[in-house]
């Protein structure tokens, strides 16, 4: 029977520092101290703030919180051991207990109604839990049906996708769930569990290996993060504009306010579109940047472990491709887009300067009629006084002047019409 020395369960949990909440990430930390002395650790001071060490002499277990900043995310890693031998067949009671002790309130960082762990609901990259350990005998391997129990109790459901391979003559089993294999991945199933073969090989990896595990999962759920909100985007943007972006048939029937209307629409829809193209571009970017620094870690610490190596073809035969595809399906309509808005705007700017042509005829006619009105009156009335007996607009200065002046006001619109029939001859 396969037994595992020091099991030691880890939990890497990514999250993209420009949406995370820092000050309540800061509170968290702050007060996690007394939150494990309230649930019966040891604490250990350390001199490197960002680390707290606890134990439990009586169950002979002990680990650490560890949070830095790697790149573009906060990076928080909860470690936990257990200094026995377990049978392979009870690592899934050992599991429930290294659980227990981090489901007590304040151990992870919780922040309204999101999962423990996540500091936003965008910017969370995803989580990875590991399993490892030495087996005894040496050289000895648990069993694949073992490992699938450990995922079991660790994420309450059963995993969807599998794949195996060997790092330093260990069985390695990574497990995770999803709406396909490489699609929709849920970002909080990530589960590898490793046993190696001896303990000198279990401490050289602790000791030269650790930090690249916490960089390639980072690499990895960024990458999967990136192709996600990639597609989203590309989902949104075919769903707002794809039937709208060449409707201009109609445009020609419209009146100024709606064209008005439309053009504040189109202007709106034009900033969207800008704002998430580019954005569709930096999800592009952020796979490339992310598969060379995956692909990197591969090369120099992971170069016999084929298993990884199988994630980055997928990253570049689908993630890649797939987001330059929607880039460049997606890049034209912006240009038609800005087309269709100078089309609205220019339209805009015709009706405006006819509307307010209209205005200045029409002010001149009057203008004229009642300045031909006014002189009319005055001529008469200094010519024959009318009687103080008669009311002003009973008066025949009133009355022709009101006659004349609506003939010059009538007189002026017919010229102005003729003229511009003739314009519109030639």
């Amino acid at each position: 029977m396969t037994k595992v020395q020091y099991p030691t369960l880890d939990l890497f949990l990514y999250n993209r520092i420009e949406d995370s909440d820092k000050i309540r990430y800061d509170d968290y930390w702050n007060a996690l101290e007394k939150k494990l002395l309230e649930n019966g650790f040891t604490v250990k001071k350390d001199a490197h703030e960002e680390l707290l060490e606890f134990e439990i002499n009586t169950n002979k277990i002990d680990g650490s919180y560890l949070r830095v900043q790697v790149q573009d995310a906060y990076y928080l890693n909860y470690c936990c051991s257990i200094d026995k031998e377990v049978e392979s067949s009870q690592l899934s009671s050992f599991i429930n207990q290294y659980k227990k002790y981090l489901s007590q309130p304040g151990l992870l960082p919780k922040l309204d109604n999101l999962d423990a762990g996540k500091l936003s609901k965008q910017g969370f990259f995803g989580q990875t839990w590991m399993l490892s350990g030495w087996t005894i005998p040496n050289n000895s391997q648990i069993s694949e049906n073992e490992a699938f129990d450990v995922y079991q109790n660790l994420i309450g459901k059963p995993h969807q996708y599998y794949q195996a391979g060997e790092f330093f003559g260990a069985q390695v089993y990574e497990m995770w769930r999803g709406d396909r294999k490489w699609e929709g991945i849920e970002k909080n199933s990530h589960v590898v569990v490793v046993f190696y073969p001896d303990k000198q090989t279990f401490n050289k990896i602790g000791e030269e290996y650790y930090t690249a595990w916490r960089d390639l999962f980072l690499y990895r759920h960024k990458m999967i993060w990136a192709y996600e909100n990639g597609r989203k985007l590309k989902l949104r943007l075919m769903n707002k504009y794809g039937s709208s972006l060449t409707n201009t048939t109609d445009l020609s029937k419209k009146g100024l306010q709606e064209l008005k209307d439309d053009l504040l629409t189109n202007t709106n829809n034009l900033s969207t579109y800008v704002r998430d193209i580019n954005d569709l571009d930096i999800q592009k970017h952020t796979v490339e940047v992310n598969l060379y620094n995956y692909d990197t870690i591969c090369e120099h610490k992971f170069f016999d472990a084929d298993f990884l190596q199988s994630f980055s073809k997928i990253v570049k035969d689908k993630y890649k491709i797939q987001l330059e595809k929607d880039y460049l399906s997606l890049n034209p309509d912006l240009a038609i887009l800005e087309n269709v808005t100078s089309t609205i705007r220019g339209m805009v700017e015709i009706e405006q300067a006819k509307e307010d042509r209209n205005l200045s005829n029409t002010v001149a006619i009057l203008g004229i009629g009642l300045a031909t009105s006014q002189l009319t009156s005055a001529v008469i009335i200094a010519q024959q006084p009318p009687s103080k007996d008669i009311p002003f607009y009973q008066t025949k200065a009133f009355q022709y002047s009101l006659l004349l002046g609506i003939a010059s006001g009538i007189s002026v619109w017919l010229i102005i019409r003729l003229n511009r029939l003739l314009q519109h001859k030639k």
